[in-house]
């Protein structure tokens, strides 16, 4: 994902009531590469549900490679407008394999606040976590579980507990 302009042909293309030209332009995103589609993708998600489509765009996001979206991934989280698709998200950060620990605080306020499904998501993207993050943002997530863990329903604590095994 190197480019750094989006193509008008293949953003029409994305649009199209032709499924089979749309799922030719997330291929061919998908061989280019270019960060800024990833936004357009995920409007694409929201508002187009064809199981074609869906499975194209999240196999593209999975597969994702480049660390200079990583704060495209953690924006589309914190939009709400995104909530409908949040889970696809998450279900993207893990599969990349991209370096979010920078991010902890985000995953940990999803494990928190979101339902069963994307608690359970953010707090894969945690698990996977291959480095820690900076001494700061590990004390900042301890308070913010430390204050959670007095709320939190057994499946959720299991979860912050876990991520504090993690990061002690």
């Amino acid at each position: 994902m190197n480019q750094e302009k989006l193509n008008k042909n293949i953003q029409t293309e994305l649009f199209s009531t032709n499924q089979a030209t749309v799922i030719t332009a997330i291929q061919k995103i998908s061989v280019q590469g270019n960060k800024l589609y990833i936004p357009v993708l995920l409007d694409l998600l929201l508002s187009n549900r064809e199981e074609e489509i869906e499975k194209e765009i999240t196999k593209l996001l999975g597969n994702v490679k480049a660390k200079t979206t990583v704060p495209i991934f953690i924006e589309a989280l914190e939009n709400e407008k995104y909530i409908p698709i949040k889970k696809t998200i998450l279900t993207a950060c893990w599969q990349n394999g991209l370096d979010y620990h920078d991010y902890l605080p985000v995953f940990v306020n999803i494990v928190i606040n979101d339902n069963w499904e994307n608690a359970f998501e953010a707090f894969t993207v945690v698990d996977n976590l291959e480095y820690l993050p900076s001494e700061e943002i590990i004390k900042k997530t301890k308070r913010i579980i430390a204050s959670a863990l007095k709320t939190a329903d057994t499946q959720k604590a299991y979860f912050l507990n876990e991520i504090l095994a993690k990061i002690a």
